[in-house]
């Protein structure tokens, strides 16, 4: 009995005695350390249980958390965007003081918005993720506007994948590159494919039309097209289309050389003159009526109406930036969007603009101001979207461009059949090789390329009517 009361029960009330005396005299903490001390497997439990509830924590307050992409998340995100491109717009035009603020519109910025959202590809620092390669393309052609240039790339694309493209009827005369001059699309101008085949690419020139353009474009056509600032637009097609020349010869020595253009500004009406290219023709191209051009409230609902037709509207001034976002869109690669520039003006036009003459001009051709003020907002928020991968990649491929353009010139002026320029791989695409062939389609004029698919077009619709006899 002794033996058990030293061994068994004495120890045990003297563990028990030590434990009560600190419970209530002892700091909380001294009584954790205590405890941790003889009960190691506790301590480890309240640790664990302390750092599950510390990453519960974290991760509902958005403190750890992967950004796949940066949109604008509200309107007045939209809102700040407004300094970004009056200044941007205002360095692209002369003096930099002739440009208005642009007026926002909260439908506008909704659309716009949605339109960003919906169009655009998402990117991660893994490169691009995209969906697949877009082959039904309908791009809108618009003069003077390096639409040339971008019609190559498109022409290109669909010889290269053997697509079928959306050509006159006629080989030969005046303007029959033109798919409407002056009017739209219509199945009975352009030549027709053989039995059970759709349409793939539409680029040349032809004045859009919503119902036209889908009636012979399939339903999942992806809509892009071009604008240009709108003064530069009117001195290029001014001196292009001989209008500059025109007024000129109507003063009749009457005027300086540098004033004809201002005379007619002050009253464009009083001068009997030919103004096709020059009045609103980039409006004019996106199917808004000549008698429209400054109803402003039809003007405004018709750009709403375009901008949720077209994915995309490139901006001339920003054409590599344009160029690389049109490649996201269209899950294309890098090579489909090489490109050597055709048709554009060596010299400086022959005039130029004061202030005056730029707000004269700008009443003159309202729809166009307007049409490029919203779209300029539209690319420079698309822009903004894509962070600084999409500015990456630009310089990337303007480096690639560069590139490719003095090995074209070197290869073609050598005739070098076996020359071959390699492009390596880059985050935004695989590596691909650049031949005398590829240099020569990116260099070659339009009528003769047009020329040649549409004969091509021609013997291959007869072919397919005679299998059928």
């Amino acid at each position: 009995m002794k033996f058990y009361l030293q061994r068994c029960l004495v120890p045990k009330f003297k563990l028990y005695s030590r434990w009560c005396r600190r419970m209530p005299t002892d700091a909380p903490w001294q009584m954790f350390v205590q405890v941790g001390k003889s009960r190691p497997f506790l301590l480890f439990v309240i640790l664990v249980l302390l750092v599950f509830l510390f990453s519960h924590y974290v991760a509902s307050s958005g403190g750890v958390g992967i950004v796949i992409a940066q949109f604008p998340a509200a309107n007045n995100q939209l809102h700040s965007n407004q300094s970004v491109l009056n200044a941007l717009y205002s360095d692209s035009l002369p003096n930099g003081d002739n440009v208005k603020d642009v007026k926002t519109n909260e439908t506008v910025e909704k659309n716009t918005l949605r339109n960003v959202q919906e169009g655009l590809i998402v990117e991660t620092n893994n490169g691009r993720k995209c969906s697949e390669k877009k082959f039904d393309v309908s791009f809108l052609k618009v003069h003077k506007a390096g639409s040339t240039t971008l019609m190559n790339i498109f022409l290109r694309f669909a010889i290269e994948h053997k697509l079928n493209i959306v050509l006159p009827r006629k080989s030969t005369g005046y303007g029959f590159n033109y798919l409407g001059y002056g009017e739209t699309v219509s199945k009975n101008k352009i030549v027709p494919l053989p039995a059970n085949e759709t349409y793939n690419i539409l680029c040349n020139h032809v004045v859009y039309n919503r119902e036209a353009f889908h009636s012979i474009m399939p339903d999942d056509t992806v809509y892009v097209g071009i604008i240009r600032e709108p003064v530069s637009h009117f001195t290029s097609a001014a001196s292009y289309y001989g209008f500059y020349k025109h007024l000129r010869e109507l003063s009749a020595g009457n005027l300086s050389q540098e004033k004809v253009v201002s005379e007619f500004l002050k009253n464009p009406l009083q001068t009997r003159i030919q103004t096709y290219f020059v009045y609103n023709r980039m409006s004019f191209d996106f199917g808004i009526p000549k008698l429209k051009f400054h109803d402003d409230t039809y003007v405004d609902k018709y750009i709403e109406e375009v901008d949720r037709d077209y994915s995309l509207v490139l901006i001339l001034e920003h054409f590599q930036e344009s160029l690389v976002l049109m490649k996201r869109i269209l899950c294309w690669d890098t090579k489909d969007i090489l490109y050597v520039p055709l048709n554009a003006m060596r010299n400086k036009p022959e005039f130029d603009l004061d202030s005056k003459d730029l707000e004269n001009l700008r009443k003159w051709n309202s729809a166009d101001f307007k049409l490029y003020e919203h779209f300029y907002k539209v690319f420079t928020i698309k822009v903004e979207s894509q962070g600084n991968d999409l500015k990456e990649e630009v310089e990337s491929f303007k480096i690639i461009q560069g590139e490719v353009i003095t090995f074209c010139n070197k290869a073609v002026g050598q005739r070098n059949t076996t020359a071959i320029f390699t492009v390596p791989k880059t985050k935004w695409g695989e590596s691909f090789t650049v031949t005398l062939k590829d240099c020569r389609l990116m260099m070659e004029p339009e009528l003769p390329m047009m020329k040649r698919l549409i004969e091509n077009a021609w013997s291959r619709y007869s072919a397919s009517k005679a299998k059928k006899l």
